[in-house]
């Protein structure tokens, strides 16, 4: 190789261009720390009172509709083999965490084709949660990577603590019990919240955590036909699986993507 063209290659190799994805890319693996990473912006979160299609679908108008108002937030959804969790790219915050354990339903939407939500219980009250992608196919492969996360989850459950009677917590009452006290008044706390409003929520211990899962898997186990299936909405999980440009894109983000 002559001088002139080794001159040439390191030039283009420390280009700000390149830097940058190089930077890029060292950030969200970061990020990630290996678990399937997605780019997203997060649109936000309400309160629903039930999980009929038309609640979801008023919250998904609602909240895509503020899409300006977020143009410059972008976000990684991460899905770990315990939880969900929602960081902003930028700065690296911790923006909200769902286990998957609260989680009862998510999917790509019919409306808006390149918007994925999902519903989960906190503190009692089911949340809906809406993420836009930059393509559709994105929506639909995060819906099924979350599914095979949560059945992952559920039988490793089951194998270990399935025929085990339901632990409680290390104060000898249920962790649940403080939810459930008094529904009417975070009712009336309001049915949107924002970003800022959900950092200032304390996260629970992981052991706190854990004991919920036993609860909350124990339940399904014993009212579910088929419990460790999450509920996908609008889509099969068969017919998804079998579509290519879904599957290429169910282990996160590419580099370049």
């Amino acid at each position: 190789m002559s001088l002139n063209n080794f001159h040439f290659i390191h030039s283009i190799k420390n280009s700000p261009a390149v830097f940058r994805r190089r930077f890029k890319k060292d950030k969200t693996k970061n990020l990630s720390h290996g678990d399937p990473l997605f780019k997203v912006r997060y649109m936000g979160m309400e309160k629903i009172y039930s999980l009929q299609v038309e609640q979801t679908r008023e919250v998904v108008n609602r909240l895509v509709g503020k899409e300006s108002s977020k143009a410059c937030k972008d976000h990684a959804l991460v899905v770990r083999p315990r939880y969900l969790e929602v960081k902003e790219i930028s700065s690296g915050r911790q923006i909200t965490k769902t286990y998957l354990h609260d989680i009862a339903y998510c999917t790509a939407d019919r409306g808006h084709t390149n918007v994925f939500l999902y519903i989960c219980k906190s503190k009692g009250q089911l949340q809906c949660r809406v993420f836009l992608c930059n393509k559709a196919e994105k929506a639909k492969a995060i819906t099924v990577c979350l599914a095979k996360s949560f059945e992952t989850a559920f039988s490793q459950w089951h194998e270990m603590y399935g025929h085990q009677t339901l632990p409680v917590s290390s104060s000898g009452t249920d962790p649940g019990s403080e939810e459930q006290d008094n529904p009417r008044s975070r009712a009336d706390e309001g049915s949107s919240l924002d970003e800022e409003s959900e950092l200032s929520r304390p996260f629970e211990s992981d052991e706190e955590a854990e004991v919920r899962m036993h609860r909350e898997f124990l339940q399904r186990a014993t009212s579910f036909r088929a419990p460790h299936r999450l509920d996908t909405g609008y889509h099969d999980m068969e017919d998804l699986t079998r579509d290519s440009s879904v599957q290429v894109l169910v282990g996160g983000e590419q580099e370049g993507d």
